[in-house]
C-alpha cells in the first residue's frame, strides 16, 4: 500500500505542476453525457481516466474513487444506502471493485433516465462487461481511453488525426491528407520519434526525467499490474506473472502462438491461454486478427498481439533509453506496435466502425496493418526508416493484386519524412513529419 500511495502522490504532483493536456475524446465524452444516463470510460491503469473526468465535469459531478477501501466497503455492504448518501450526478472511479452497485444504478436510472447521471471508469473488462450486460443494456455508452497519442502529448489533442481524414477522403481529394494540420512539419521539428516511442503514452511519465522512467514502471508493475492480475489469477506466483509480461513484451508486434508461450514458461497451453485472456480483461493486451476473405480463416490463424504501451514494452525488455532502443533488434516491431496502438486509439476514440487486421500469405509477403471500413480496405506497411525501397512495397503490391478494386489506399508509415506519392497509388505517411 505504501508504494501505491507514493505513486499516487507522484502522479498528483506531476498533474498539479503541468498544464492539462487535452484528449481527443473530450468532445465525444461531452456529447455522450447529454445522450446517455450512464457513460463508462474504460482503459488501463494510469491512462488519465480520473483526471479527464474530473477536469471536464468538476462543476457538475461529485467524484468518488473505489480505490478508497473504506468507500468500497461501504458501497459493497449496502448499495442502496450508498447511493442515497451520495446523490448524483456522480463520477464513480474503478467501478469494477463494486459490481454490486450496478444493479442499484439500474434501479435509479429506470426511475429517472435523464442524461449524465453516472460517469463510471474501469480498468478491467470482465466484471464490468458482465455487469453491464445483465443490468444496464440500453442505458449505457462504453468509451475507451488509451495512452496518449503523439498529438495529445504535444498539446494538440483538439486536432483531427490523419487516419480519420484519410478514411473520409475520396481518391480525388488526397491533397486533404497532405495538408492536414496533424501533418504540419513545423509543429514537429523538435520532436524525436525514438524518444516518443521509448517514453510511451502514460500521462504521469511525460514530464519525468528519463532517469526516473525505470523506477516509475517498476512501481507501476508492482502497484497496479500485479495487484490486478493476481486478483484475476489467484494461486499464481507473481514472479511467474512478471516473466509472462516480459515474454509478451518481447513478442509484441509478432504473431502469437500460445502453445509456444506455454513451453517458454513451462506451463500448459490452456494455462497460457487463460493468462492471455486475463490480460485482455485488464485491458493490458490487444490482439489483431489476420485478414482473409473468409471470416472462418480469420479466426483460425494466429493473431498479432501487443501490450498496450510502448514505454512499458521497452521497460519490460530492459531497454533503458531511446539511444538503446535505436540500435535494439526489436526497433522495427516496436515501431509497428506504436503505429498499431495509435491508429487503434484514434479509431476507438472517434467511434469509427473500422476493423483492424494484419495480412500474410504463404509466399512470405505481408502487410502490417489492414483497415476494413465501409467495405473498403486500407493497407499500411510500417518501416523504421524514412528511406523506402522497392522491396518495402512488395507486400502492398501483392495485397493490391489479391484484393484489387476493394483496396482504397496503400501507404508506408515511417517515423519521419513528409507525405508524398512514392509510386503510383502508394503514399508515404510520416508519423512525425520533419
Amino acid at each position: 500500500m505504501l508504494l501505491l500511495e507514493l505513486l499516487k502522490k507522484l502522479t498528483e504532483t506531476i498533474t498539479f505542476y503541468n498544464m492539462y493536456l487535452h484528449r481527443h475524446i473530450e468532445p465525444i465524452l461531452q456529447e455522450a453525457v447529454t445522450q446517455f444516463p450512464v457513460v463508462a470510460l474504460l482503459g488501463p491503469r494510469q491512462v488519465g481516466k480520473s483526471t479527464l473526468l474530473q477536469t471536464l465535469f468538476k462543476d457538475t459531478h461529485r467524484y468518488l474513487s473505489f480505490d478508497d477501501l473504506a468507500l468500497r466497503t461501504e458501497a459493497k455492504s449496502d448499495p442502496v444506502l450508498f447511493l442515497k448518501n451520495f446523490p448524483g450526478p456522480l463520477i464513480l472511479d474503478e467501478i469494477q471493485y463494486v459490481p454490486e452497485l450496478l444493479s442499484e444504478i439500474k434501479v435509479q436510472v429506470d426511475q429517472d433516465r435523464h442524461a449524465g447521471r453516472f460517469l463510471l471508469t474501469g480498468s478491467q473488462q470482465f466484471h464490468l462487461m458482465k455487469g453491464f450486460q445483465e443490468t444496464l443494456p440500453g442505458r449505457i455508452l462504453l468509451l475507451h481511453l488509451h495512452p496518449m497519442t503523439v498529438l495529445e502529448k504535444l498539446g494538440m489533442g483538439t486536432l483531427q488525426p490523419w487516419i480519420n481524414i484519410l478514411l473520409e477522403v475520396k481518391e480525388s481529394r488526397i491533397d486533404r491528407l497532405c495538408t492536414a494540420p496533424s501533418l504540419d512539419r513545423k509543429i514537429f521539428q523538435a520532436v524525436s520519434p525514438i524518444q516518443e516511442i521509448h517514453k510511451g503514452g502514460l500521462p504521469p511519465i511525460l514530464s519525468m526525467r528519463t532517469s526516473f522512467h525505470s523506477a516509475f514502471f517498476d512501481s507501476y508493475i508492482q502497484t497496479y499490474l500485479l495487484r490486478d492480475l493476481v486478483t484475476l489469477l489467484p494461486d499464481t506466483d507473481p514472479t511467474q506473472v512478471v516473466r509472462f509480461l516480459r515474454l509478451l513484451a518481447a513478442l509484441s508486434g509478432q504473431e502469437i502462438n500460445k502453445n509456444q508461450l506455454g513451453r517458454e514458461l513451462s506451463i500448459s497451453p490452456p494455462t497460457a491461454n487463460r493468462w492471455m485472456e486475463r490480460l485482455k480483461i485488464s485491458l493490458l493486451w490487444e490482439e489483431t486478427a489476420p485478414y482473409f476473405s473468409s471470416m472462418i480463416k480469420r479466426i483460425a490463424k494466429h493473431p498479432k498481439g501487443t501490450l498496450f504501451d510502448t514505454g512499458l514494452i521497452c521497460h519490460l525488455q530492459g531497454i533503458p533509453d531511446a539511444e538503446a532502443l535505436a540500435v535494439h533488434p526489436s526497433i522495427g516491431s516496436v515501431f509497428e506496435t506504436a503505429m498499431r496502438l495509435e491508429i487503434r486509439a484514434y479509431l476507438q476514440t472517434y467511434l469509427v466502425p473500422a476493423h483492424m487486421y494484419h495480412w500474410r500469405i504463404y509466399e512470405g509477403k505481408e502487410v502490417d496493418i489492414v483497415l476494413e471500413y465501409k467495405n473498403r480496405l486500407y493497407a499500411f506497411e510500417c518501416k523504421w526508416s524514412s528511406e523506402v525501397s522497392e522491396k518495402d512495397l512488395a507486400g502492398l503490391r501483392a495485397f493490391k493484386d489479391r484484393f484489387k478494386e476493394q483496396v482504397a489506399f496503400l501507404g508506408v508509415l515511417t517515423p519521419t519524412g513528409h507525405v508524398w506519392e512514392i509510386k503510383e497509388g502508394i503514399y508515404q505517411i510520416p508519423w512525425i513529419p520533419h
